[in-house]
């Protein structure tokens, strides 16, 4: 994890979420998803870049199954963006760095 992305679990997600009212984005991802080694970082770039404008997670979906089942996550990546504690969007996939990026301008 870079310092602009925090790990997400299970346990840690209601709080995160919760954090002062910015919008954030979070990976669902898989350890065995070559997708989302390609994807990792690109992401950590965006966190970079949008820093403080929005929070940035990650989740790793094998050791924290209980937020994919809730959210019905089944593509890896996904990308699950939250504003004021609820689900406004989600992309999942391999995406173009651009078009990711025009997603999270969407929301800052």
């Amino acid at each position: 994890m870079s310092e602009s992305t925090f790990d997400v679990t299970d346990d840690t997600f209601e709080a995160f979420i919760s954090i002062n009212g910015m919008p954030i984005i979070i990976e669902f991802w898989d350890p065995w998803c070559s997708i989302c080694e390609e994807m990792a970082p690109i992401y950590a770039n965006l966190a970079k870049k949008y820093e403080g404008k929005m929070k940035f997670g990650k989740l790793n979906m094998r050791e924290n199954p209980l937020l994919p089942e809730k959210f019905q996550v089944y593509v890896t990546p996904s990308f699950v963006f939250f504003k004021d504690c609820k689900e406004v969007h989600r992309a999942g996939g391999l995406i173009e760095p651009s078009s990711l990026e025009e997603e999270l301008r969407k929301f800052v």
